[in-house]
C-alpha cells in the first residue's frame, strides 16, 4: 500500500505511514472475526505507535486505511 495513494487528513503523513503495515497487519489477522473487532484491533495498533492522536484522529486514519480501494 502506497501512503501516496491515500489523500485525507494525517492519513498520507510519512509518519503515520510508518506503522500502516503493523496496522494493516492487525485488521487482516482478525477480520475472521469481524469488522467491528478487525477494526479496533487495529485502531489499538496504531495509538500505541501515535498516542498523541485523539480517538476520533485515529479512527479517522484508520478508516482511510482499510478502506483504501474500497470506494467508487
Amino acid at each position: 500500500m502506497s501512503c501516496k495513494k491515500i489523500k485525507f487528513d494525517g492519513a498520507n503523513d510519512p509518519d503515520r505511514c510508518k506503522c500502516q503495515g503493523a496496522v494493516m497487519c492487525a485488521y487482516k489477522g482478525m477480520s475472521h472475526e469481524g469488522d467491528k473487532i478487525a477494526f479496533g484491533a487495529a485502531i489499538r495498533v496504531y495509538c500505541f505507535h501515535h498516542p498523541e492522536d485523539t480517538p476520533a484522529d485515529a479512527s479517522l486514519t484508520v478508516g482511510r486505511w482499510v478502506n483504501e480501494g474500497h470506494f467508487h
